[in-house]
């Protein structure tokens, strides 16, 4: 006679094993899917740097300079980009920007103004910070804070961070024309906070 219990008994083990190697497979597409769909939000928090600091652009041209620029007027107007209307970016942080001074202290600084991204994980820190788009001539950034206390600058840039505990140069001392990146061991040293790091450039 056929032992049918036995084989109802290991029919039985082997779903229970394929159950659990989907499950375990299930996470694993889970889990790298959500790597995946984090990294696409991080890169697409540096596009939206570029696209919020063309609206503000746009929004001052009339403007002297940038001493009335509010960000809550922008709002209201919907001169702000869709994606950012809630003065929220993708990873979910908080947006702010405004005008670097009124000028009291430098007078340069109604002629700048400053965005800053709250909230940004440490590798999505670090990992903003590694492209190039942000640094040379091109997009008029004339100096980049981190966590309130890491400050890279040009020589030609106006804003004052000679009061930040860190501080860096942005072009070679030999040749002023070279211009440098933040060093991988800068930007770790800066996006020193595991989830709530921010960002902020300064532009003129």
């Amino acid at each position: 006679m056929r032992n049918h219990t036995g084989e109802q008994g290991s029919t039985m083990i082997e779903t229970i094993m394929y159950i659990s190697i989907l499950g375990v497979l299930g996470i694993i597409l889970a889990s790298y899917a959500g790597a995946v769909f984090t990294r696409y939000k991080t890169g697409r928090i540096a596009q939206q740097i570029i696209d919020l600091q063309k609206a503000i652009l746009a929004y001052t041209a009339a403007n002297e300079d940038y001493s009335t620029l509010d960000k809550n007027k922008m709002q209201e107007e919907k001169a702000i980009p869709l994606d950012m209307r809630d003065l929220r970016h993708a990873l979910g942080g908080s947006i702010d920007f405004g005008p670097a001074g009124d000028g009291t202290t430098n007078p340069n600084e109604k002629y700048m103004f400053y965005i800053t991204f709250n909230g940004i994980y440490q590798k999505g820190c670090i990992e903003l910070l590694s492209q190039g788009q942000f640094y040379g001539d091109g997009l008029g950034m004339d100096s980049l804070i981190v966590n309130n206390s890491t400050a890279w600058y040009y020589d030609k840039s106006f804003y004052n961070t000679a009061s930040y505990p860190r501080r860096y140069r942005m072009q070679s001392a030999a040749n002023p024309a070279i211009v440098l990146r933040p060093t991988f061991p800068q930007i770790t040293e800066a996006c020193n906070r595991k989830d709530d790091n921010s960002i902020t450039w300064i532009f003129s």
